[in-house]
């Protein structure tokens, strides 16, 4: 019956010769693969019968097959808008029609969920920037039994929702307020949530503020699903009742003295609790407080240097005090950026992180963690077509527990990073980019007889020859060769991409002087890409092959073509094995249509 009713719609709305369309449209995907099998479908339709009347149809249907547990989950939607709009107002009647089907070997039965609903809207703007809503559905459930076969739970209720806002604008100041509430209450489904927002703003000619602050509370009923032994039914039943708050406040001042010279101060503070009538004992609440410290200063043309400075402190707070937990958290960095030539520059880094996790009701736990950071950068243009970079990185971290029962976890972990790139431009339309990475990672512990020092090694390689026809300057993303001259583009790009990447880890224990390496990955990979534009009509591949440590075959084909207004066909072929003769094939289909 459902099917039936909605290729009605369909046909309709397709057929209708009194109602001129404004949009409309069909969507439809569905994708393929050997686990999974998704279909889904949709149809949205609005029309304007009269100037100040619009209609609006929405139908949705999905259909998911999980073929490793055999699940069967099927989903649709049917609902209508009509609206009418008047100079300071605009009613809105809704109807909407949904039902849920899920089945599985898990379970026994299927589960079936039907729901229906009917509403209507009142939008109120009486003068400028004043807005107010109501709204009031009737709702209708019809949910079958898990427990005994063909009987189904009925459930009926109302929903009332309410919102308005304002907001005032001048030259220099700004102000917002909103505020909102919901209530929903159904046979075992009931809520209560309201809420409130403010902002503040103002602005001169060296100083700007802002400022927001948002309240919300949500009560709700909590039921549970039970069996009645004597029948078999089941039935919910009304357990406890869940409280749940939030706060949230955030500040902003930007000061500018100068016109080199700018500094920063914002706050960020943030609440939410938790609370149950009955189980009390899942009570929490989360408390976070951010504050920042920031100052930029151009010393000279093309050379700035700024400094930040933060302190984060958080709450954790459970019912059960042995897990309720204190972070803070001390951040102070400093970083300095010179352009020395145009697009040629030199960048500097340097930061310092303290964090002490305590636990009040448990001090053996408690942890003190420190980091230190070394950034150091480079990049620099030989005659325009070569783009050389390089990026050193130096960091140390003392992990320390303060107890002695964690203590034989405390170690510092020492890190290098080097990652050099050098990329190669020829003409306008073809590029060779080389990076690398190498890692070294040193864990040393401080009660080497109780736990082994370690050592992590990284070692990575890409080379890519690019081909782009657009051509790849334009779309680089390097502003120094958008800047370039180059050719125009007729309307049909071609691109090739041909990328060869090398990776090893290594990890090992140390043994007296020297380090046991103890185990090993190695991995290639080598890919081709072909993209192809043609007006509105866009085609790719990109086969790959993984070898090494383990092995993999992938290919991502596709394409995308463009019609009429809007309307797009997209193809997607995505095969992946780590042996030919097992082939998992993943494909797509995305349609849509617009009439």
């Amino acid at each position: 019956m459902r099917r039936n009713l909605f290729v009605l719609a369909i046909s309709f709305l397709l057929f209708s010769t009194t109602l001129q369309a404004q949009s409309r449209g069909i969507e439809f995907y569905h994708y393929n693969s050997d686990n999974i099998r998704i279909l889904e479908s949709i149809l949205q339709y609005n029309i304007s019968p009269h100037a100040q009347t619009t209609v609006s149809i929405l139908g949705q249907s999905s259909w998911e097959d999980r073929l490793n547990f055999n699940q069967e989950t099927r989903r649709s939607l049917l609902g209508s808008k009509i609206g009418y709009l008047g100079r300071h107002f605009q009613h809105t009647l809704m109807m909407d029609y949904d039902s849920y089907f899920d089945s599985s070997d898990l379970e026994p039965s299927a589960y079936i969920n039907k729901n229906g609903d009917v509403g209507y809207q009142l939008y109120w703007s009486p003068v400028d920037s004043l807005i107010m809503a109501v709204e009031a559905h009737g709702l209708i459930r019809n949910e079958q039994d898990r427990y005994l076969q063909d009987n189904f739970r009925s459930s009926d209720g109302l929903q009332f929702i309410s919102n308005a806002s304002y907001r005032y604008d001048a030259d220099f100041f700004s102000a917002g307020i909103r505020a909102n509430a919901n209530r929903k209450n159904m046979n075992w489904e009931s809520y209560r949530d309201l809420g409130t927002q403010a902002e503040l703003s103002a602005q001169t000619q060296n100083l700007y503020w802002e400022s927001s602050f948002s309240l919300n509370r949500r009560i709700d009923d909590i039921f549970n699903l039970v069996q009645d032994f004597s029948d078999s039914r089941s039935s919910y039943v009304k357990q406890d009742e869940q409280m749940r708050s939030s706060l949230n406040v955030n500040g902003l001042l930007e000061y500018f003295p100068h016109p080199a010279l700018s500094i920063s101060l914002s706050e960020n503070y943030n609440e939410r609790r938790t609370k149950l009538k009955e189980n009390t004992i899942r009570n929490n609440g989360e408390f976070f407080n951010n504050l920042n410290l920031g100052l930029s200063y151009d010393l000279l043309p093309g050379l700035n240097m700024s400094l930040i400075s933060s302190h984060i402190f958080s709450i954790k707070d459970f019912s059960i005090a042995q897990n309720t937990r204190h972070i803070e958290n001390r951040n102070l960095s400093a970083s300095s950026g010179w352009e020395y030539s145009p697009y040629d520059s030199l960048f500097a880094g340097v930061g310092i992180s303290l964090q002490r996790t305590s636990f009040p009701a448990n001090d053996s736990w408690d942890n003190d963690l420190r980091s230190r950071q070394l950034r150091l950068g480079w990049k620099h243009y030989i005659r325009e077509y070569v783009r050389l970079s390089n990026r050193f990185t130096y960091s140390i971290r003392e992990d320390v527990y303060m107890n002695s029962l964690l203590s034989a976890n405390n170690h510092n972990l020492e890190s290098y990073g080097f990652q050099p790139e050098a990329a190669i431009l020829l003409g306008d339309r073809v590029a060779f980019i080389q990076s690398y990475q190498i890692r070294t990672d040193y864990t040393q512990y401080h009660f080497q007889k109780q736990r082994t020092d370690k050592l992590y090694r990284l070692l990575a390689c890409q080379f890519n020859l690019v081909f782009d026809s657009f051509p790849y300057v334009a779309r680089s993303g390097d502003a120094r060769w958008f800047s370039m001259p180059y050719r125009g583009n007729s309307g049909s790009a071609f691109l090739s991409d041909l990328s060869l990447a090398y990776e090893e880890n290594q990890s090992g224990d140390k043994q007296g002087e020297l380090y046991n390496i103890n185990s090993k990955t190695r991995k290639y990979v080598a890919n081709l890409t072909l993209k192809h534009d043609i007006g509105t009509f866009y085609y790719s591949v990109a086969p790959q092959y993984s070898w090494g440590t383990w092995q993999e075959y992938s290919l991502k084909a596709g394409t995308y073509w463009k019609f009429d207004n809007g309307s797009y066909l997209e193809l997607g072929l995505t095969p992946i094995s780590e042996d030919l003769k097992q082939i998992d094939w993943r494909s797509s289909v995305n349609l849509s249509i617009i009439f």
